[in-house]
């Protein structure tokens, strides 16, 4: 069984901690948070899971085996770097940090030290995900052209909310990733050009329109929002048809449509729900003693914030 410490207590934590309750492989034993009232309701509703009110106490617990991080965007560098340092497994979540340097550093900190280190990008593991991609290995939408994503949604001013913090905040920061990963799945060629169309609120991107051309001539749109409302689909364009995926970082359906004038729909449902086989994912590869995911690998991060920077470089010119 791997004991599980949680390195920030919000939202997404809680979330993780459902999902988790469903492993035969894993439980939460430890979790760690700065405020006293948090660390309070986490006790009340899980009083068998020890709660620390500093992180590295958490991290130098012998028990704790894994770790997920789970704090501010400019934190996540900073403990997931302590945790492998420990010899602790780590799934951080997305963006694994916020430069190529950073995630490169700790992509060769885990392969050094022989531990675990993933980001967590939930979408290589939704179930559904597989059949997407072997619609397009077995050739039923042709040769892919283009694929086009959008993650748009609308949400007030939060003052001191990492989401509008000018040094970690902005929506590439936010979801940008999940755009990036999906793309990099279906086009397998280097970026050759960028252009860019972005709108700035409280001093960071609040809306940006984003086009990929490909080395391979193939292209991408990357449309991502926190002042607008969207559905969150991707459309992948082949030279026989397209495959329509609603919301693309999770789908639980997908819907092909051919050239031919044939449409059918492909449905696969989570397990439990759509952190559960990422979870299981890492049981797998720590219970095996690897240190990347094949899924999603370390290379796959290092791609994800390369054509990060290269996007952000883009706002600027």
């Amino acid at each position: 069984m791997i004991n599980w410490g949680i390195v920030g207590a919000g939202n997404i934590a809680r979330r993780f901690t459902i999902s988790l309750k469903q492993s035969r492989h894993g439980k939460l034993y430890a979790i760690a948070s700065y405020g006293k009232d948090n660390r309070a309701r986490w006790k009340e509703e899980y009083p068998e899971v020890i709660t620390y009110d500093d992180y590295t106490k958490l991290l130098d617990d012998p028990h704790v085996d894994a770790v997920y991080v789970a704090t501010r965007h400019k934190d996540h560098y900073q403990w997931c770097k302590e945790a492998l340092l420990r010899k602790k497994a780590v799934l951080c979540e997305k963006p694994a940090t916020l430069e190529y340097q950073q995630t490169k550093e700790l992509c060769d900190l885990a392969r050094e030290k022989q531990v675990f280190f993933m980001e967590a990008m939930k979408t290589r593991f939704i179930p559904l995900i597989a059949d997407i991609k072997r619609v397009i290995d077995d050739g039923i939408l042709g040769d892919i052209l283009r694929v086009e994503t959008c993650f748009a949604y609308q949400v007030g001013y939060r003052p001191g909310h990492y989401l509008h913090e000018k040094d970690q905040g902005g929506i590439l920061n936010d979801v940008g990733s999940y755009n990036l990963a999906s793309i990099l799945d279906y086009i397998h060629s280097p970026i050759k050009h960028i252009t860019s169309k972005v709108q700035y609120e409280y001093e960071v991107d609040a809306n940006d329109i984003i086009e990929l051309t490909f080395e391979s001539g193939q292209t991408a749109l990357i449309d991502i929002a926190f002042n607008e409302n969207k559905e969150k689909k991707m459309t992948i364009y082949g030279t026989l048809g397209k495959l329509i995926a609603n919301p693309f970082y999770r789908p639980e359906e997908a819907t092909i449509i051919l050239n031919s004038g044939e449409e059918y729909k492909i449905e696969k449902s989570y397990i439990y729900d759509d952190f559960y086989t990422e979870i299981e994912e890492v049981h797998y590869c720590v219970l095996n003693h690897l240190n990347e995911s094949s899924r999603m690998s370390h290379q796959d991060s290092l791609d994800i914030i390369e054509a990060t920077e290269k996007i952000r470089k883009s706002f600027h010119k």
